[in-house]
């Protein structure tokens, strides 16, 4: 374990298109693919190109890549948005759409019948159930009823905690075992009107999997794609051995705390500076512990890198509740490095770390 003087709070990923050092990466290697075999190290073409939108996952999408003319980008960009918005309505747990069966579809059908659902949706609630069972219960997609609640409270005029009896009696409902998939008929059950389901800690990781994945089997090999500040990229800009991805503060008057130099790899990032709110001038994360069903206040922010999006999602959210060496050992289990930073200012990474940190 390594800790360094607190620099300032992690809260935005911005990217950064300079040549980077050959850091070794072996410790991972196991985990990526291998770019010979995937064709990935013929990347020839030489134009960036670049595209922003704001309409998937309530924040902002970026993709950088590199294409043979801008036809061709916008061929890739086409499908990274249709991708993007066909699980940002099937993963919504507020609204629903028309002819579509959601998240919101299950958790309005909860304790009345089994809904039928695109077979994405049943993978992210597979890969979910998985995630629990990592994690030792830490990510629980189930935990609906309790983060409802939280919700409702934070988005008050004048916010204020929930009774730990109130959450005590939701918490009755949030057996993740409890949900019942039928992958014939592809439906997904709650048997319970009290339960509901809340995806927020693997979602973005999932999406961003299923995308890297399909765009490379579509011949989109050089590129980068940022969702809320959640980044995987792939095979490095042609000339250059990796993508530089550097983490800010976005507190004004901030300053940049480490560049880290990645190909076939995902950075993401949980913490208390996206959604909180302020009671008695304590401020609370969204992040709820499953055990104290409070805000987890070990940690300001962490970031976990891992060859997988959603594996470096389910990380970093539970990581993030867990104490540092709850922490630290889920992560060697699992062969991914990351950097916490915590409220005494203190910055403390996995031993791996620094192999990714970018020369100056």
């Amino acid at each position: 374990m390594k800790v360094k003087k607190f620099l300032s709070l992690l809260a935005a990923v911005i990217l950064l298109l300079s040549a980077c050092n050959p850091h070794s990466q072996q410790d991972l290697t196991n985990s990526i693919e291998n770019l010979e075999e995937s064709g990935e190290n013929l990347v020839d073409t030489s134009t960036r190109f670049s595209s922003v939108s704001f309409d998937y996952f309530d924040t902002v999408t970026q993709i950088i890549g590199y294409a043979n003319s801008q036809e061709e980008f916008d061929s890739f960009t086409e499908l990274i948005y249709a991708k993007l918005g066909q699980m940002h309505r099937l993963f919504d747990i507020f609204y629903e759409y028309p002819d579509l069966n959601n998240l919101h579809t299950i958790n309005n059908n909860a304790g009345i019948a089994p809904v039928e659902v695109d077979s994405l949706l049943i993978e992210l609630i597979q890969a979910s159930k998985e995630a629990y069972e990592m994690t030792n219960g830490t990510v629980n997609i189930a935990l609906g009823p309790v983060l409802e609640i939280w919700h409702t409270h934070r988005q008050e005029e004048n916010p204020r905690l929930p009774s730990m009896e109130v959450l005590l009696g939701a918490n009755n409902y949030t057996n993740i075992h409890d949900i019942v998939i039928d992958t014939e008929n592809h439906t997904v059950f709650l048997p319970y009107e009290k339960m509901s389901l809340d995806v927020g800690g693997v979602a973005k990781g999932f999406a961003l999997e299923v995308i890297a994945t399909e765009v490379k089997e579509a011949g989109f090999y050089s590129f980068l794609l940022n969702i809320g500040g959640d980044v995987y990229a792939a095979a490095p800009p042609p000339g250059r051995d990796f993508w530089n991805v550097a983490v800010e503060s976005p507190r004004e008057g901030s300053e940049l705390i480490d560049v880290v130099s990645v190909w076939n790899m995902s950075v993401l990032a949980s913490g208390d500076y996206r959604r909180y709110f302020i009671v008695d001038d304590i401020s609370y994360s969204h992040l709820i512990d499953p055990i104290t069903l409070m805000p987890a206040r070990h940690f300001s922010t962490v970031a976990v890198l891992h060859p997988s999006p959603l594996l470096a999602e389910i990380l970093s959210t539970a990581i993030f509740i867990l104490d540092i060496d709850s922490g630290m050992t889920l992560l060697q289990e699992h062969g991914a490095e990351a950097i916490w930073f915590t409220y005494d200012e203190q910055i403390i990474t996995t031993e791996g770390f620094s192999q990714f940190i970018a020369s100056p």
